[in-house]
């Protein structure tokens, strides 16, 4: 593992749910010496990437970032353009729209728009990564990924996080082969017990997926019309965004 990412795999630790992390806690997650810690989070520190309380000199994330964020933003627009699209999105299905994005490799939440429709809602924690094998991102993602990638995804650990969680290789792969026919995925109570899921795949100008488009619903209100209504939204918003991303 190289340097930066040794580097990045401290920084991905960071959530909302986990906003200040400690050097032991820290070394606890990477399974890292204490001392090695030491030195990337110092390093991150200098360059202001991370900054170090002075109360309980815990660390979390810096002024950098939102400097980076906003460079970003100014000088490459996708993430505007992205965001009005998740705009419409969520106005056209009175729910929360979500765009996620490949980093690395996971699949990390990138925009949100909750509905102001309705005053119940599901909340998406942006700094969280959504497992490919439990969401309606990851399975949509999965549909239009390269084998060897899928492979190596399912080959891997695939936690279960609900009594509905799908865990099996096999019936997996027959999901992802009803979303390539379908165009988009659904996932209910798979990942959280209330919500239902519905994605389609970004696909950017190598004709493979980078990210994905969805929305989520509480499973209260789903039903067979509104996914029918849905999932046409979310693929025309997919599809846009593609376009955004170069595909043809």
């Amino acid at each position: 593992m190289s340097t930066v990412d040794k580097a990045l795999s401290v920084l991905n630790l960071f959530s909302e749910s986990t906003p200040d992390l400690g050097l032991s806690e820290i070394a606890r997650q990477l399974g890292w010496d204490k001392s090695n810690v030491q030195r990337y989070v110092s390093d991150l520190t200098r360059h202001g990437i991370l900054e170090q309380s002075l109360k309980d000199k815990s660390y979390h994330l810096g002024p950098s970032l939102t400097r980076l964020s906003m460079l970003r933003d100014l000088t490459h627009p996708v993430a505007g353009e992205v965001t009005r699209a998740l705009h419409d999105l969520a106005e056209a299905t009175g729910e929360t729209a979500h765009s996620s994005m490949l980093v690395g490799d996971r699949l990390m939440t990138t925009g949100i728009v909750e509905t102001k429709i309705k005053g119940t809602r599901v909340y998406i924690d942006p700094a969280e990564a959504l497992p490919f094998h439990a969401t309606a991102s990851g399975l949509a993602f999965l549909s239009a990924s390269p084998d060897t990638r899928v492979d190596k995804i399912l080959s891997g650990n695939l936690p279960r996080f609900t009594s509905d969680t799908e865990m099996d290789r096999n019936r997996l792969l027959r999901q992802i082969e009803k979303v390539q026919e379908s165009g988009y995925a659904k996932a209910s109570g798979t990942y959280e017990s209330d919500v239902v899921g519905v994605a389609a795949a970004i696909i950017g100008f190598r004709g493979e997926a980078v990210g994905a488009i969805a929305v989520a619903t509480p499973a209260s209100r789903f039903s067979e019309d509104t996914e029918s209504a849905t999932s046409g939204h979310v693929m025309k918003v997919a599809s846009q965004v593609s376009r955004i991303h170069g595909a043809k």
